[in-house]
């Protein structure tokens, strides 16, 4: 495999003028550049390597595949096209975000109200995402990125997997350990289930400032991680108990105990922020997922309490299977053509993948 020279010019990309530096990362340099035939800005993904073997083909057809099965959901990064420089040198071009969320929350942190907006939001786009085969397997607040009207968009999927591939191979040295889930560091087979402990992780990360559990190891081993995964997660100072539960409930050690990403929209939907905050909510653009059947009674102390009363789907046990229905999102979704990202060290754009002190 030959690695791209990182620092020369930018590469020659069909259709692509003006590229400039938005962020580099070990597997990829993601540019800003105009899409001549419309006349819009644009993030492009370029491999820092080339496609010499059939393996890492492979692996750049899967991450496109991907990417655009997910794409025209309104909280997934648009892909616009793809494919592969004179020099062999695969690319990606995407929708150019005004920044992500580990920024935003490095310069705030987020309230109970506004976390619980992006979990709804990023949940229903995992709901469809599983529904469609394709597990992202690395979200985290780096790869939550913000469009340039505000709303957040699930972005980077350099570690999906089209189901029907069956491909589940997944290195350590490619998870983010404060946001992975505990059955990733045991060589378990990836499922949804682990994309919902990753977006409860994040959520959790972007209203205290940092991981659950978390110590103050920027990276710690193997062996502290597992004991981490044992310890309470704490509650954050401020956020509604019914709140936490849910994310709780989401970042159950045992992935046959945690919520569907369906079930997960519906709990913190239905989840009530007061007195903290009344609940923040965005103009409805699009169709969400279908909402899960109403709950029959439950014992106590089974789910939240608000579940029980009926505001809920019920949760009885394991519930991770795919959903069987079709899901109502469009293909197309209204946005601006053009969109503007922060420059800087700490910019997370499509495709480039941080290194884990970046995340908290």
């Amino acid at each position: 495999m030959t690695d791209y020279p990182g620092r020369l010019p930018p590469p020659a990309v069909p259709g692509l003028s003006g590229l400039t530096v938005l962020a580099r990362g070990g597997y990829a340099t993601v540019y800003r550049a105009v899409q001549d035939s419309v006349g819009r800005e644009v993030a492009v993904k370029v491999e820092n390597r080339t496609l010499d073997s059939e393996r890492d083909q492979r692996r750049f057809l899967r991450e496109a595949r991907a990417a655009g099965r997910m794409s025209g959901h309104p909280h997934v990064v648009d892909l616009f096209d793809c494919g592969v420089t004179s020099k062999g040198h695969p690319y990606l071009i995407m929708e150019l975000c005004a920044g992500s969320y580990a920024e935003r929350m490095r310069d705030r942190p987020l309230s109970a109200a506004e976390a619980r907006d992006v979990g709804v939001k990023i949940a229903d786009a995992l709901a469809d995402s599983h529904h469609l085969g394709v597990l992202h397997r690395d979200v985290k607040p780096a790869n939550i990125l913000v469009t340039r009207f505000g709303e957040p968009a699930l972005a980077d999927f350099g570690l999906a997997v089209l189901a029907e591939a069956r491909d589940s191979s997944v290195t350590l040295e490619v998870l983010t350990p404060a946001y992975a889930a505990p059955e990733m560091f045991q060589h378990g087979a990836p499922s949804p289930a682990a994309d919902v402990y990753a977006l409860c992780a994040t959520l959790y990360t972007v209203m205290s400032g940092k991981p659950p559990r978390w110590r103050d190891d920027r990276n710690p081993s193997l062996l502290t991680l597992m004991e981490l995964f044992a310890l309470p997660v704490p509650d954050i100072r401020g956020v509604p108990v019914a709140l936490m539960e849910v994310l709780r409930a989401g970042m159950a050690t045992d992935p046959a105990h945690r919520p569907s990403a369906v079930q997960l929209r519906d709990w913190l939907t239905a989840v009530s922020l007061e007195p903290v905050a009344p609940p923040v909510s965005s103009p409805a653009r699009y169709h969400p997922w279908p909402a899960t059947t109403p709950p029959s009674p439950v014992s106590p102390g089974t789910v939240p309490d608000y579940v029980s009363q009926g505001a809920v789907p019920d949760y009885d046990g394991p519930t991770n299977p795919l959903p069987d229905h079709t899901p109502t999102v469009p293909n197309a979704r209204r946005r601006g053509l053009f969109g503007k990202l922060r420059r800087g060290d700490s910019a997370q754009p499509a495709g480039i993948r941080s290194r884990p002190e970046d995340d908290r």
